[in-house]
């Protein structure tokens, strides 16, 4: 296996971990919503819910920081495996 398909692989399936995570916390992000306050009342608002302490009890917005961290990290994880892959193909 090239070092170019090493590094990329290692870090594409690093942005794949990272995304679970964030999926998992969102997921437990909506066991806390406030009691009245329903699945689509927090998905198909623009804003996302995000901040929201009117729609969200605090473990449900310590769950969302969470997903919002790794799911940024995981972007960054691809963008860098992709990155990794052009600059290890022009050597």
């Amino acid at each position: 296996m090239s070092p170019q398909v090493a590094v990329s692989l290692l870090l594409g399936l690093t942005g794949i971990v990272t995304a679970v995570v964030a999926v998992v916390n969102e997921r437990r992000m909506q066991r806390h919503r406030l009691p009245g306050v329903s699945y689509a009342d927090v998905t198909w608002r623009r804003d996302g819910g995000w901040r929201r302490d009117d729609l969200f009890a605090p473990e449900g917005l310590a769950f969302q920081r969470q997903a919002s961290k790794y799911g940024l990290l995981s972007i960054l994880f691809w963008l860098l495996a992709i990155i990794a892959w052009v600059v290890l193909a022009a050597r």
